[in-house]
């Protein structure tokens, strides 16, 4: 942990934990615990004695609850919300400048690292609400010199919905890439953003001159598997891929490598954001989320979120990584935190795979 993630911290924990200035709902827990939060957390592993984050409360709170009072009549804020896969969708508020921290400023030094193309037009085929991620795609695009974006609005709640092989379902897949295909067909887009399933369909139906004029690739929302890499190379031979993994509550973590005998490794951006792998337990014993797991073993993915306008500690996330060392080449980009490598959904009668884009 660097010095500037203890001084951020302190800062997030003295200001949410603030009897006069700090969050209604930070402030109950303290009131639980019968501590003072600022005097007993001094490092990242402190956090641990907040316990695992209460991710209902996320959901049937008032965002207002989680912003501290001080900042109660500032409206420069964004809502959205998660795409509610195992329960009620969370509500998460991100203040504009932290809003360009957790999801724009990633993507652009990730992908200037692959010369990711820039000055051309994108096409998103995604969720342009109320998940973050339609924002994000819009900025994302305008920091590498695209004026706006066309958009496919996608709802993966309701297609998730729909029975599988319904009439329903199978119509809603057509409708959304007779949409796409048209803009593919008329426009000269040379990004394609979406998730790998989307994107294979597209690729299918769209004619190899198009294919070809496609630069780069933002993918995220779902695991992309080897042969999906190999398919994706082969349709579009022009392309640099560029995958992301994260969701509304945290942000996005960009991919740094990708191997085809290991898979993608994602890395947090900057101190705002702290990523964990905690062992996952058996069957019959407790998670313990003090403890982490060894390099190159897989673990349980946990992360803490230190905005102000929004803190998130201990939000355990439904997937599994391999935890990898840092990149030393990336530290001066930002990017100095150990890295998540393939990382996986846990599957489970309690615990169902996550599908929807970030």
């Amino acid at each position: 942990m660097t010095t500037k993630h203890i001084s951020r911290l302190q800062r997030i924990i003295q200001l949410h934990f603030d009897a006069e200035r700090g969050a209604p709902y930070w402030l109950g827990k303290q009131s639980e615990l019968g501590i003072s939060v600022a005097e007993h957390v001094r490092s990242i592993e402190d956090l641990s004695i907040l316990g695992p984050m209460d991710e209902d409360a996320l959901a049937r709170r008032p965002i207002e609850d989680f912003i501290p009072r001080i900042f109660h009549g500032n409206a420069d804020y964004l809502l959205a919300e998660t795409a509610g896969t195992t329960n009620r969708p969370k509500f998460a508020v991100h203040r504009q400048d932290e809003f360009e921290a957790a999801f724009i400023t990633p993507f652009v030094k990730a992908a200037e690292r692959v010369d990711f193309p820039k000055r051309c037009h994108w096409l998103f085929v995604g969720p342009t609400g109320p998940h973050i991620i339609g924002k994000a795609a819009h900025r994302c695009a305008q920091a590498f010199g695209a004026a706006d974006i066309f958009t496919v609005d996608f709802d993966p709640r309701w297609a998730k919905k729909l029975p599988l092989g319904s009439f329903a379902a199978l119509r809603y897949l057509p409708h959304i890439e007779a949409q796409a295909l048209h803009v593919l067909d008329v426009q000269n887009i040379e990004v394609i953003f979406a998730t790998p399933a989307v994107l294979t369909s597209l690729a299918e139906k769209m004619q190899e001159t198009r294919r070809a004029a496609v630069r780069g690739i933002h993918l995220g929302g779902m695991s992309a598997s080897a042969e999906f890499m190999d398919q994706m190379a082969e349709l579009f031979p022009n392309a640099v891929i560029l995958s992301g993994y994260g969701n509304t509550l945290f942000g996005m973590m960009p991919q740094l490598h990708y191997q085809h005998d290991t898979g993608f490794d994602y890395f947090a951006y900057g101190e705002r954001l702290v990523v964990r792998l905690v062992p996952v337990p058996d069957e019959d014993a407790e998670l313990d989320i003090t403890a982490q797991v060894e390099y190159g073993q897989r673990g349980r993915v946990m992360v803490h979120r230190l905005d102000e306008m929004q803190f998130l500690a201990n939000v355990l996330e439904r997937d599994t990584a391999i935890r990898v060392e840092p990149d030393g080449d990336a530290a001066t980009d930002g990017f100095f935190q150990d890295g998540l490598r393939d990382p996986q959904p846990i599957v489970s009668d309690v615990l169902k795979p996550a599908i929807g884009l970030y």
